[in-house]
């Protein structure tokens, strides 16, 4: 037996050696594939592996007011966010991922979605501003979720909280809507401007994201830098606001514990010197997620707090309205200073009794303007027709937008008899009665105040519309000083210099010994009229406007300029639902102008200030402004 095995053993012995020489073959010629062919493109995938590219999110360039105090700055802020090249494909992982972060799974998979699809270095923000708490927290996450990443970012900063928070706007993570109608302006994951000037000038102050190329190991931590790009800052700009002036007018309204708005224009060029909306709001706010209580606050309010009511609240004129029938009854050649007529507290027009405030007794126009007597301007818009009110107001630049530099603005509005026909259609015909209520600036007549206050910027100015800017100039970061803004030129709107005489003498008497008493300011002239606008049909019974639950009750306005001599400043004011606007809105505006021409020539009001952790950004030098 032993001699027929031990052949059948050595070959398979033998078998086993060429089995073991083919397999050390097959790896050294596997190992010398990789080795020398296939190095290159090994390589790359290894160092792809190790390298990774990290976008540098560009801090937005600072805001200043017109003194050059900081109103917006950027500080450090620590994000967690996935990073492109990491974005999960477990959709497990995702749902697991949204749950811990409390967030809805299928917005989560939706955002990872859109930036696989955008590609490039789009990454995903889950949580930003961490503080300690939500550091440890992601660090927690990290260790579950190791496609999770933390990185270093500037974060908007609003240093006077609700100052100015309606003209500035706040910024946000552009949303799906803005990115599928902009897709080759915006990318994935970019903080852009949503409201207010953050908005309308974001291609102005945005800044071009930087780069960075990086060394991780297997758990994705940092371990060394190859490259950077360096990101480009926004452009830091100069607005027309100033702070000490925006302080004063929204501190009146807290005094006067009155919802409304409040728009101070420079005569000289159309720059806002003050925007003010009550109820404020503070972009801080909304720089993070808002809780279910926030959310219903400014979004499903009734007060309506995310409205920037200068430029997009709607308002019955009242009585300031009253300055343009004078302007049309008098260029129509119906009118002139010294036609009078009688007011003996109450008459019948049209069939139908009409009360006036007082018994005025016989008035010329300055007097009728002083004193605001309805029955005076009852009796001119029976003398005028509808049509020839609407084309003044369109010819003194009323019914159009005025061009200020911020989104969504609203236009005022005057009725006419087109208007009647094609858009009124159960009542086509317009009725002269209604005539008469549009005189006295009621019925359908709707003024935003920004527009309210250009126009009596016209009156100021003896007849130049100009255009409201907000931005004042660009700061040159090389010197620190300011390249202004050249703002568009005023447009001649034909005024009459002795129309405008008169009507400057009557707004000149309306404060000094008229309805806006209280307005009068010992050094400085200041000109106006009042408005009591009805927000409920009440004829002319003031006593049954006060009994009103307050959301019924009359606006109070009041619009002018200052001083007489040189007029410097415009303004409109409207207190919602405060009655008589000599007893509410005209004090605001001798607040205004008391600082703008007594206290600040002699000093300023503090610039807004809060200390910030590590400023992106170097503030100006000690003592520097604008020019």
């Amino acid at each position: 037996m032993e001699g027929p095995v031990q052949p059948r053993i050595q070959r398979r012995i033998e078998t086993l050696k060429l089995l073991v020489w083919t397999v050390v073959l097959i790896l050294v010629a596997a190992y010398g594939w990789v080795q020398v062919v296939k190095r290159r493109e090994m390589r790359d995938l290894a160092e792809r592996q190790a390298l990774k590219n990290r976008a540098t999110p560009a801090p937005r360039g600072i805001i200043f007011d017109r003194n050059g105090d900081k109103l917006v700055d950027n500080q450090r802020s620590l994000h967690l966010v996935i990073q492109a090249e990491e974005l999960p494909k477990d959709m497990a992982q995702v749902e697991e991922l949204a749950q811990f972060l409390e967030q809805d799974s299928e917005s989560l998979k939706r955002r990872i979605a859109m930036s696989r699809r955008a590609g490039g270095n789009h990454l995903v923000v889950l949580r930003d501003n961490l503080d300690d708490a939500g550091l440890a927290q992601a660090e927690m996450l990290r260790a579950r979720f190791p496609f999770l990443s933390i990185q270093i970012a500037p974060r908007r900063t609003y240093l006077g909280g609700d100052l100015a928070g309606h003209a500035l706007g706040y910024v946000g993570e552009v949303d799906e809507t803005t990115l599928k109608s902009f897709p080759d302006r915006y990318h994935l994951g970019e903080i852009i401007g949503r409201t207010g000037f953050e908005a309308s000038h974001n291609d102005d102050i945005r800044g071009e994201d930087g780069m960075r190329q990086i060394l991780v190991d297997h758990l994705g931590r940092e371990m060394a830098v190859y490259g950077v790009q360096e990101p480009k800052v926004g452009r830091s700009v100069y607005l027309t606001l100033d702070a000490g002036l925006q302080q004063v007018v929204k501190e009146a309204f807290a005094e006067a514990d009155e919802n409304g708005a409040a728009v101070v224009l420079d005569l000289r060029d159309g720059g806002i010197l003050a925007m003010y909306s009550a109820p404020s709001v503070d972009p801080n706010v909304f720089l993070n997620r808002l809780n279910q209580e926030q959310v219903d606050y400014f979004m499903r309010n009734p007060v309506k707090p995310m409205m920037n009511r200068v430029t997009q609240g709607l308002y019955a004129p009242g009585s300031t309205f009253k300055l343009l029938i004078a302007l049309c009854a008098m260029e129509k050649g119906i009118l002139k200073p010294e036609t009078t007529f009688h007011c003996a507290g109450r008459k019948t027009f049209y069939n139908r009794e009409f009360r006036c405030d007082a018994v005025h007794g016989t008035l010329n126009l300055t007097q009728a303007i002083a004193h605001s007597c309805n029955i005076y301007f009852w009796e001119l818009g029976m003398r005028l027709d509808v049509d020839e009110i609407n084309a003044t107001a369109q010819k003194y630049g009323l019914l159009e937008k005025t061009g200020i530099d911020l989104p969504r603005e609203s236009v005022s509005f005057v009725p006419s008899r087109e208007w009647a026909r094609t858009r009124r259609p159960k009542e086509p015909r317009w009725y002269p009665g209604e005539t008469i209520s549009v005189a006295i600036g009621q019925g359908q007549n709707v003024v935003t105040p920004l527009a309210l206050a250009r126009f009596y910027a016209m009156l100021a100015t003896g007849g130049k519309l100009i255009t409201p800017h907000l931005l004042y100039g660009w700061r040159d970061e090389s010197t620190g000083k300011m390249l202004p803004f050249t703002p568009s030129a005023p447009r001649e709107a034909g005024l009459d210099p002795r129309v405008h005489q008169v009507l400057e003498e009557a707004l000149y008497q309306v404060v000094k010994a008229g309805t806006a008493k209280s307005a009068n300011l010992v050094g400085v002239d200041i000109l106006g009229k009042t408005g009591t606008a009805q927000v409920r049909a009440l004829g002319a019974n003031r006593e049954a406007s006060r009994r009103q639950e307050k959301r019924f009750r009359d606006h109070a306005l009041f619009a002018g300029f200052a001083p007489r001599e040189h007029p410097q400043i415009a303004f409109a004011i409207v207190a919602e639902n405060a009655g008589f606007g000599g007893a509410t809105s005209a004090p605001i505006a001798k607040k205004l102008c008391e600082y703008w021409f007594l206290t600040r020539p002699v000093k300023r009001r503090p610039p807004p200030q809060n200390k910030l952790p590590e400023s992106l950004r170097i503030a100006p030098a000690s003592g520097e402004s604008a020019p």
